[in-house]
């Protein structure tokens, strides 16, 4: 299957909303009316503070992915040097079609255009075992003296680190 990795355009808003819920909501990742939800929904705030990309296949968005880098809005844990992914989302309707490593393999190819970025760097809750899996076959390392935990929860948050070959 063809997949293209491009921005999103405010058309694409609706989709991403739809596929960020129906993905983190079906993997039971989060309720419906948790807190977390509004700020997945808000495709329109996170295209204006960082860079929300999608991948299309057959004339579709199946998938979306907000990229930021070190001392932007939505970056968590971004050091200088790295580009941060997060909130990536696949369709519930295409998962486990590899459509997940294709983003993935496209943000790195991406992040290998920038010359200022060394590495990338993902926050991943310990319970996202599936995209653990991901992200480890596609050589990133979890780096455990930059976990945290999301404030005022006791919810731990890994780092994974993937460093860029030039």
């Amino acid at each position: 299957m063809s997949v293209a990795f491009r921005r999103a355009a405010p058309s694409d808003f609706p989709e991403v909303r739809r596929i960020t819920r129906d993905a983190y909501v079906r993997a039971g990742h989060f309720a419906a009316d948790h807190p977390y939800m509004s700020v997945l929904e808000d495709v329109e705030h996170r295209a204006e503070h960082a860079q929300v990309w999608v991948a299309e296949a057959a004339g579709r968005v199946v998938a979306a992915v907000t990229l930021t880098f070190a001392g932007q809005p939505y970056s968590e844990i971004a050091a200088d040097g790295e580009l941060e992914f997060r909130m990536l989302a696949v369709d519930p309707a295409v998962q486990g079609g590899g459509i997940g490593r294709v983003v993935v393999r496209r943000v790195i190819e991406h992040a290998q255009s920038l010359p200022a970025i060394r590495a990338i760097s993902i926050t991943s809750a310990t319970f996202m075992g599936r995209a653990h899996a991901l992200y480890e076959s596609l050589g990133f390392q979890r780096v455990p003296k930059r976990d945290w935990y999301v404030p005022g929860e006791d919810v731990l948050l890994w780092v994974f680190r993937l460093e860029l070959q030039r």
